[in-house]
Formats: structure tokens, C-alpha cells, sequence
């Protein structure tokens, strides 16, 4: 039988801290198949890139003549090997605990220095006997290959249970809850909790297999409980109910007797601005460039399918509160605006929706079919592009919301959100869509707002490319 919660156990059980509930309970799965699987994938995806830098390079020798023989990449086959170490020592293997954010920039940053080095080596001390356009391609397809592998991997392992490593939690109860339903919402994380309890009955031996303790601690709370320093873990994780405090991108400062935390604010560095500015003109201009015949033909569609204009226009706030007109494929009738005022008034299905999300499923207002399909691959969001290449929106950022959608919003989120560009894609249309509750499309905003980074922003256009692509969660 499973023990009762905040009830101590025999003198004989190791740790005398109170189990989960059975449907929280989980087993951590074994760490080597976790790293040997990282490791493989590894392997697998930078010897393919080196294969298809080869044949890159051999195309491209009709313009840029070079004789490709064993020796030219021979030694890069065998320096392939030292970037899974490289990822080693940069705790990547498995890396339980960092976010996916923290764990692009680590492969990004570490596949760059590696293959600097490697050009670097060639340089100096072969006289350039390996090719530096197989190298300078192959980093490019790795750069890119390795962080999408590393994603792809954690999703699959996670969803077949071999992702994660035991962790106790400890704390006051409510402490705890909070940090429980944390990693239960993230088990991309890796913690997986198999045991939690008050503090002060964690000391002893610590539970069988695990490592790593989190110890949550109430927002009251004045300087470290004296019970952290005699717990029996190699690891020990304090989670301080901070709020609404930075929580990515923060560095500990040593003040002797006292610590600090460091908190940069990205926003205000005008270099990151200007990265920013130049990511939106350069992949949205081609990204618009791609998209003009697929509006074009669904203008088409719309045009023959649907009586009314085929672009819908609406004014929305943008940056430091100023209007703009926002473009998007029209989805809906013509009269969708007085069909909302009836729908919410006749159903309490669709009132309910409304209030959660400001959405609502199976919207009878929506153009059927050819509406659905847009909503549903984001196609109506396309001439947005032109939004983000005049510099209303960038690529990246909190949805511009119509007016009735902002006077649901808090103070607080409505004055984050004008400290930056509204976006095509934000965090949480990738973490929801429409399925985000009212309070989740906040937290999301206030999230992004207080730890972008340029990071982030990739992180958010990756995962915006496969939300899209499987359709899931729009309405």
C-alpha cells in the first residue's frame, strides 16, 4: 500500500519522506539509454553532413575546381568523433534540467567552436590539407541538424518513457505543489519526482537511486533552511517562489557572505535590437518572397468560394502602444462580427470557449473547408510577412490582439507586451494555439517578454515550423 502523504516512514526505509500519489509516481528510466541513443543520433547526423557537404562540394567543383580524394576529408572523419565529447563536457549528455532554449544555444555555440577549431587546425598545422568548403558546409548542415536531432530525440524518448532521471522534492506542501506541477507540465525537463516531503525528514540516506534534490522554498521565506546543508544528495536545487522575476539568462554573483542574481535585460542592449530588426528583414523577406503564390492562390480560392474582400485589415496595438493595420487572409463571413454578438448570447458551449480562450471551437463563422484548412496551417497569417517587412511585427513576439482580447488582459501583460514588437509566431502559439487558456496566453507573454533573447526566438521558430506542419490546436 502506498504510505499517506506528510506521513514519516520506518527507521528502516531509507528516506523518510512521504511518497506521491500513485498516478504521480513515476520510475526514472535508465541513464545509458538516454545518452548511448544522443550519442548515436549524434554521430548519425554529422557523418551525414559531412557526406552531404562531399557531394555540395563536388557539384559545386565546375565553378570552383578541386580534386576530392580520400585525404581531403579522411582526417574529418576521425574529428567528427571529439564533437560528442565537446557535447559531453558541455553536460549535454543528457543534459536533465535545461530547457530547450538553453540546450540550442549550447549546441549551436558548441558545433561553431568546434568546427573553428577544426578550420583552425587544418590551417595551421596541415597547411590546409582538408577542404575548407566541406568544413564550412558541413558546420553549416550541422549547426542546424544537431539542434533539430537533439529536439526530435528528446520528444521521442519522452514520449516512450526512456527520457528523465529520478529527483525528490522538498519543501513546505504548497511549495512543493507548485514545483510539481512545473515538471509535470514540462517533461522535457528530465526531472521525473519519484518521492516528495517536508525538509526536515529528508536528512539520513537519501532515496534509493536518486541524485538530485529540488527544494522548493515559499515566497516568505528569510535566508536557506538549515536542514539544506545535511541533505544526502550530490545535487541540491533550490526553487525560491520568486513571481514574476526573470527566470533564463540569470548568473550567480559571489558577494562573500551573500549572493546576488544577475539578470540581464536583453530588450535594452541596442545590438540585439538590431540583430533582431535584421533576422525579421532577411528571413521574412524571403520568407515572403516564398509565400506570395500560395496568397495569391487561396486569394484566388477565396474570391471564387466566398462573396467579400479577400484580405481582412484591423488596426492593432503594436510596440510602445502605437496602431497599425494588420493584414490576414479573410476566414470567416462577412458577418462574422454580428454572428458573434448572437453565438455567445444562444450557447453556453461557445460562451464558455469564448471566456477561456477568446475562441471557439468549431466557430460556425468560420468559411467552412477552405477557412477551416487556412486556420488550421496558418496560411491566413501569411501576409503578415509584409507586416514584419515594413516593421509593424516582427517574426517573433506576443500576438497583436484586437481590442476586445486586450481589455481582458491584466495591466501588467497589456505594459510587458509593449516593450516589444508583436509577432507572426509567439510562445504561446507554440505552447497551445488556441487550445491556451486566457491565463496561459498571459503567462506565455510575460515569459517571452522578461527572457528574450535571440535564442529564444529560434526556439520559437523552430517549434512554430512543426506546430504548423501537424496542425494541431487551431481553431
Amino acid at each position: 500500500m502506498t504510505p499517506p502523504r506528510d506521513t514519516l516512514a520506518s527507521p528502516m526505509v531509507p528516506a523518510p519522506m512521504a511518497w506521491l500519489d500513485a498516478e504521480e509516481r513515476r520510475s526514472a528510466p535508465p541513464l545509458a539509454a538516454a545518452v548511448v541513443t544522443l550519442i548515436v543520433g549524434d554521430l548519425m547526423v554529422l557523418y551525414s553532413a559531412l557526406f552531404l557537404s562531399i557531394m555540395i562540394r563536388m557539384l559545386a567543383s565546375q565553378w570552383f575546381p578541386i580534386f576530392i580524394w580520400f585525404h581531403v576529408f579522411a582526417g574529418v572523419m576521425v574529428a567528427v568523433l571529439f564533437l560528442p565529447l565537446a557535447y559531453g563536457l558541455a553536460r549535454l549528455y543528457p543534459g536533465y534540467g535545461l530547457t530547450g532554449v538553453e540546450r540550442l544555444r549550447k549546441r549551436v555555440v558548441v558545433t561553431g567552436l568546434c568546427f573553428g577549431g577544426m578550420i583552425l587546425f587544418d590551417h595551421l598545422a596541415q597547411n590546409g590539407l582538408w577542404s575548407r568548403g566541406i568544413l564550412l558546409i558541413m558546420a553549416a548542415i550541422s549547426m542546424i541538424g544537431i539542434p533539430v536531432w537533439d529536439a526530435l530525440a528528446r520528444h521521442l524518448l519522452t514520449r516512450w518513457g526512456g527520457w528523465g532521471e529520478g529527483v525528490v522534492v522538498l519543501g513546505p506542501e504548497a511549495s512543493r505543489r507548485r514545483v510539481l506541477e512545473t515538471l509535470a507540465r514540462h517533461p522535457e525537463l528530465g526531472w521525473i519526482p519519484v518521492a516528495d516531503g517536508d525538509l526536515a525528514t529528508a536528512v539520513g540516506e537519501p532515496w534509493p537511486g536518486v541524485t538530485l534534490a529540488l527544494v522548493a522554498l515559499p515566497a516568505d521565506v528569510i535566508g536557506i533552511p538549515s536542514p539544506v546543508d545535511d541533505l544526502p544528495y550530490r545535487r541540491v536545487v533550490l526553487v525560491p517562489e520568486l513571481g514574476g522575476v526573470q527566470s533564463l539568462w540569470v548568473s550567480v554573483r559571489d558577494l562573500w557572505a551573500s549572493f546576488g542574481l544577475e539578470m540581464r535585460h536583453n530588450l535594452l542592449i541596442p545590438w540585439n535590437q538590431v540583430i533582431k530588426r535584421a533576422l525579421d528583414l532577411v528571413l521574412g523577406g524571403v520568407a515572403l518572397v516564398v509565400a506570395i503564390p500560395i496568397i495569391a492562390l487561396f486569394a484566388v480560392l477565396l474570391f471564387s468560394l466566398s462573396p467579400g474582400p479577400v484580405f481582412f485589415a484591423q488596426t492593432r496595438a503594436g510596440l510602445e502602444n502605437r496602431p497599425f493595420r494588420m493584414w490576414k487572409l479573410r476566414t470567416m463571413l462577412p458577418n462574422a462580427d454580428a454572428m458573434l454578438d448572437e453565438l455567445i448570447a444562444t450557447s453556453e458551449t461557445a460562451r464558455t470557449d469564448w471566456h477561456h480562450s477568446m475562441k471557439i471551437r468549431n466557430d460556425p463563422r468560420v468559411i467552412p473547408v477552405l477557412g477551416q484548412f487556412m486556420r488550421r496551417y496558418s496560411i491566413d497569417e501569411l501576409p503578415q510577412l509584409w507586416n514584419v517587412v515594413r516593421g509593424d511585427m516582427s517574426l517573433v513576439g506576443p500576438r497583436p490582439l484586437p481590442p476586445y482580447h486586450l481589455d481582458r488582459l491584466d495591466p501588467l501583460t497589456a505594459r510587458m507586451r509593449w516593450r516589444v514588437q508583436p509577432g507572426i509566431t509567439g510562445l504561446w502559439q507554440v505552447s497551445g494555439r488556441s487550445t491556451a487558456s486566457l491565463a496561459e496566453q498571459q503567462r506565455y507573454d510575460i515569459y517571452y517578454v522578461r527572457n528574450w533573447s535571440l535564442w529564444l526566438d529560434l526556439h520559437i521558430l523552430g517549434r512554430t515550423a512543426l506546430v504548423v506542419l501537424a496542425g494541431n490546436g487551431a481553431w
